[in-house]
């Protein structure tokens, strides 16, 4: 299927299957996916009862349900949506959330939304969608489910719903007719209370000043700026809507780890420019490998590899010359975003430049 038949089919076909959304890649989203063009995607879908489920695997992308869509809209129904894979940063009514794996968040749609899923390590994101019949919802409770909240599903009455949706979804084939209305009505009264927990409730951003959290965090950080270095500048602002989270919680995850957003874009900076002059032919200037990486002039470039590696450009080139192997700029934790430098350099950044 081409590029342009994926997207429609996925607009006209897999949206339209659960409530009419309208799916839109921007530049930065296709930038930055494994799938820099079309709509590559999945959905596999079952009724339980008046509730439908489904496993859904997509590229990054935005989907809105905006008023147009909600008048289009035949049903009253809510969304609970379970990360599995990437991440998904919610906005319904005014309120923002970002729900990471093993935590869900719930949406109205007879009223607006969007969705921005992004993927997560190279893989397609994924998640469990269960759409919840309002009038099943009111017939339990006058409370109406507070949308656009994440809820941790790793505790409290969360850590049941989370699991509740993954074993319904997993057992589906083997439910007699007789059970399948009362586990319909068990998993909407496990997702009142579950909503309605202060053990389940918040998101990436309260829980921010946990070890995992902020290694996550910087990780999904460290590929962005990779990934956005050879566009251009690259700000803390976008980095943290690339991570899912707020700017103020980028820069806190970051001095946690013992750096900061800013050494952490000059030490990425850095270790691309050292690996192309490594690996590229030696007819390529250095001025223009140090263009490439967004360093003023070359003269830049010579007082930074002065400073972290000891030697100039030229003199780092004549040494690793014959040496085909990159430098590996991965690595398996937060740590390769410390400072690769002299440590008689001032430090005079600015807490939310770009270096």
């Amino acid at each position: 299927m081409s590029a342009s038949d994926q997207s429609g089919f996925w607009a006209d076909v897999v949206c339209q299957a659960f409530t009419p959304l309208v799916p839109r890649r921007a530049r930065s989203h296709m930038a930055t996916s494994i799938a820099p063009e079309g709509m590559p995607g999945w959905v596999s879908s079952a009724p339980l009862d008046g509730t439908n489920c489904a496993e859904i695997a997509a590229c990054t992308q935005l989907l809105t349900h905006g008023s147009s869509e909600v008048r289009r809209s035949t049903d009253d129904v809510l969304f609970v949506n379970l990360q599995l894979e990437g991440t998904c940063q919610g906005e319904q009514d005014g309120e923002r959330c970002t729900v990471t794996p093993g935590s869900f968040a719930v949406y109205d749609t007879t009223r607006p939304y969007s969705l921005e899923f992004r993927e997560d390590d190279h893989n397609l994101w994924r998640a469990l969608s269960f759409r919840v019949r309002q009038e099943d919802w009111f017939a339990l409770t006058r409370q109406r489910p507070r949308t656009s909240a994440a809820v941790n599903g790793r505790n409290g009455p969360g850590a049941i719903a989370a699991s509740m949706m993954v074993s319904l979804w997993k057992q589906r084939t083997h439910f007699s007719s007789d059970s399948v209305p009362m586990l319909d009505r068990a998993f909407t009264e496990v997702l009142i209370s579950a909503i309605g927990s202060p053990e389940s409730s918040g998101d990436i951003e309260a829980a921010v000043d946990s070890l995992p959290v902020q290694e996550h965090v910087i990780e999904m950080a460290r590929r962005h700026i990779r990934s956005a270095l050879p566009l251009g500048r690259v700000t803390a602002g976008e980095v943290a809507r690339a991570s899912c989270v707020s700017v103020r919680s980028l820069h806190r995850s970051f001095e946690s780890s013992g750096t900061t957003f800013a050494e952490c874009v000059r030490t990425e900076r850095f270790l691309a420019a050292r690996r192309d002059l490594r690996v590229t032919d030696r007819a390529v200037p250095i001025s223009e490998i140090a263009a490439r990486w967004g360093f003023c002039d070359s003269s830049h470039l010579t007082r930074t590899f002065r400073a972290m590696e000891g030697c100039t450009p030229s003199e780092f080139r004549e040494r690793t010359d014959g040496d085909p192997r990159p430098v590996a700029v991965a690595s398996t934790g937060p740590s390769v975003c410390a400072p690769v430098r002299d440590q008689r350099r001032p430090n005079n950044f600015r807490r939310g430049a770009s270096g």
